[in-house]
Order: C-alpha cells, then structure tokens, then sequence
C-alpha cells in the first residue's frame, strides 16, 4: 500500500478514499506533507477555531474543521504552479498579490488531487486571503485564519464572531487592509450594499468595539 500523501490519495481503493477524506488525522497526514511545522499547526490552530465558530452558529463543524485544515495545502508553492493553476483555470486571478494566490490555486489542487468537490468547503478556502463570498463559512474561515489563538492577536474580534460573524468580518476587513478590495466591480451585489453602507458599517463597528474593549 502506498504510503499517505496527496501524490498518492488516487491510488488507494474508491471505498478507503470515501473514508480517508472525512478523517481530519488521514488529512493531516497529507497536509504536514507540504508544510511547514508552523504553518502545519497553524492549519490546526485554524481548523479548531473555525469549528469552534461554527458551533456557535449552529453550523456543520465537520465541514468548519476540513476548511481550516485544508486551506493552506499548496502556501509552499511557487508562483509558478500557482500561475499553472490560475492559467488553466482562472486567468483573472493571476493579476492578484502572490500572497492570494495559494487560496485561489489550493480548490483546483483539492479537486485534483483529492477529488474534493465539496463546494462549501472550497468556496471557502478559496476566500480565505480577501473574502468575496457573503457565505457564513467562508467568513467563519476567513476571521478564524486571522484570528486563530497561535496568531497572539487578542484585539476583541474572535470574540465578537462568536456573537456577529458579518461585524467581526467587516472590522477585520479593515484591520487587514482588505476592506478596498470588498468594493471592487460586482461585490456590491455579491453583499447586497454598496461602498457608502460598507463605509458607514465599518465606522461604527470600529467605534463600538473600541468602546467595548476600552
């Protein structure tokens, strides 16, 4: 028997296949194959938070927990094969930071790979560096990767997702920088708002958690 990796993930029978994608310790196996240590307990670090969040919000903690471990399997790539991916693909892509292009380039390569097709979860990893996406996972995964309790980053915003998971988003779009790119051609009906209502939400989120944290 082969041993464990994404290479490998084809060759094993349909039957253990089915089996080994719903076990996070066969994915794990996979994903410290490609990472580094720290970005490999910081995938785990992640996948707990995100699971944790979506308990909070009565959501799938599987789903949560396979998203968080996942979303950085191809960080380590060159921008290369990410281009290889992102040519084939999705061209608009390739004029992005190369820091984003591992999320866009990691949902070919789960679906390569792995025969992953799960669109909840790769929607979400896919809007794990500039979420795009309004769907309460990706924004669950989006906060958690920022967030995650290894990160040392303790300015209210975890917490506030526990409670409101599009206030903590907004804010942690401004935090990041990332607010701009939520205004770019077609979010404002991907959110259903436009620029003044995104602008306003985020002044007073700021305000109110600055209030709360003192």
């Amino acid at each position: 028997m082969n041993e464990l990796s994404f290479d490998s993930f084809m060759s094993f029978p349909s039957k253990e296949r089915k089996r080994m994608i719903h076990d996070p310790e066969c994915l794990k196996i996979m994903i410290q194959k490609n990472l580094k240590q720290s970005r490999y307990l910081h995938s785990i670090s992640v996948a707990e938070t995100a699971a944790m969040l979506a308990e909070y919000h009565h959501m799938d903690k599987d789903k949560a927990y396979t998203a968080g471990l996942l979303h950085d399997c191809t960080k380590y790539f060159s921008e290369a094969q990410h281009d290889e991916y992102l040519k084939y693909y999705d061209p608009q892509k390739l004029a992005y930071p190369e820091s984003c292009k591992h999320a866009f380039s990691a949902g070919y390569y789960l679906k390569e790979k792995l025969n992953l097709h799960d669109s909840d979860i790769l929607n979400a990893i896919r809007n794990h560096t500039i979420c795009f996406s309004r769907d309460r996972l990706s924004i669950i995964l989006y906060i958690a990767d920022k967030r995650e309790p290894l990160r040392g980053i303790d300015d209210g915003i975890l917490e506030l997702a526990k409670k409101d998971l599009y206030e903590a988003f907004f804010l942690l779009c401004g935090a990041k920088g990332h607010f701009q790119f939520l205004l770019l051609p077609g979010t404002e009906t991907a959110y259903g708002v436009g620029y003044d209502v995104l602008r306003d939400v985020l002044r007073r989120i700021e305000h109110a958690v600055l209030l709360a944290i003192g």
